[in-house]
């Protein structure tokens, strides 16, 4: 193997390469990486993979909060409001005639 072959080879098992990359994306990540790391695209990678599971970790179980969340609010709106009579006829809403 040649010297050049040698250096291919290090240069190839050093490099990461995506294909079918949106050129759109891929130009904000290149622009990214230059903006904030210098170039540096493995820095910038992980930088990127880091913060996506820190952020699935935060919403990992979020669906299950806001299911409940929703159905705290359903019973508040099902619940009857009572109604408290004046005297003069009139009904007031959201009440209580229970005296403390």
């Amino acid at each position: 193997m040649t010297e050049r072959e040698n250096i291919l080879d290090r240069i190839k098992a050093a490099n990461l390469v995506m294909s079918s990359v949106p050129k759109k994306t891929k130009d904000e990540f290149v622009q990214f990486a230059q903006d904030e790391f210098a170039d540096n695209y493995g820095a910038t990678l992980k930088y990127v993979w880091d913060f996506f599971k820190l952020s699935t970790t935060f919403l990992e179980g979020f669906d299950g909060k806001l299911d409940k969340i929703l159905e705290n609010i359903q019973n508040v709106q099902e619940e009857e409001v009572p109604k408290i009579r004046t005297l003069s006829g009139n009904n007031l809403k959201g009440g209580s005639n229970k005296h403390e």
